[in-house]
């Protein structure tokens, strides 16, 4: 007599599956956006419509995944292994934006910095090759200048007792060093004309633009320095532009052997 086994195939969750294809969707989605802004395919506001597609995407795939746990958890069905890797790779994308969003809000709505809001630096060559999406190069007013003294009462001038030559020639130095591109350098001439330095670059992961503009000036010390660091795109810049003016005047500083005042 022969004995028959009766066997019983689980189910698949579709819940599982959809969650997986979605959140392995949302991962091309989301880089494409990047890397098509990185290239200057996309402008900014489309890149972030692409991203927030890909985010929301992921979103959708973390609610199938805990749904069809849920339902797994009830009917017994197979999927917990798909479960378990949409719900990782949805996370691997909504985790970082949500650190993004919570950076951005707690950081000032600035994307204009400068160590000069009474007289920044002015902006020549780039000012004519910047997009009119880009935002504003106008002097900030009262409120965004106060706004600035508040968030990041460090970001001031430097004054050297040297040579405006000589700053000028280290500034360049630091910039190449920092391997910011170059759009254009006025080296200063005595007293009739300031030095100028203008240069971009771009920040990770992203990609962000800044636009740098740095003069060079003769004073009662012997010379001043300013620096403006404006973000083209969105309201806030995270804190970068300081940090970038910052950075700068204090390397500056270990060279010339002075500290900032």
């Amino acid at each position: 007599m022969i004995r028959r086994r009766l066997y019983v195939e689980e189910r698949m969750s579709r819940l599982a599956a959809w969650s997986l294809r979605l959140a392995l969707f949302a991962l091309p989605v989301a880089a494409l956006a990047v890397a098509l802004f990185w290239l200057e395919v996309l402008d900014f506001r489309a890149a972030i419509r692409t991203l927030l597609a890909g985010l929301g995407i992921s979103a959708l795939a973390l609610l199938l995944a805990t749904a069809g746990f849920a339902v797994m958890w009830q009917e017994g069905l197979r999927g917990l292994g798909r479960v378990v890797g949409a719900a990782a790779l949805a996370l691997l994308l909504l985790l970082p934006a949500a650190g993004v969003y919570a950076l951005g809000s707690r950081m000032p709505p600035l994307h204009d910095v400068s160590t000069d809001t009474d007289d920044p630096p002015r902006f020549e060559a780039l000012g004519f090759a910047r997009s009119r999406a880009a935002n504003p190069l106008a002097p900030p007013d009262a409120a965004t200048a106060d706004m600035q003294a508040d968030a990041y009462p460090d970001v001031k001038p430097i004054e050297f007792d040297a040579t405006p030559d000589e700053i000028y020639n280290a500034l360049v130095a630091l910039v190449g060093r920092y391997k910011w591109r170059i759009i254009d350098a006025v080296p200063p001439r005595g007293g009739l004309r300031d030095g100028r330095i203008e240069a971009t670059t771009r920040s990770l992961p992203f990609g962000l633009r800044a636009d740098i503009v740095i003069r060079v000036r003769p004073s009662a010390a012997g010379v001043r320095v300013d620096m403006r660091s404006v973000s083209r795109e969105g309201d806030t810049d995270f804190g970068q532009n300081a940090r970038r003016i910052s950075t700068l005047i204090a390397d500056l500083s270990d060279e010339r052997g002075r500290r900032r005042r």
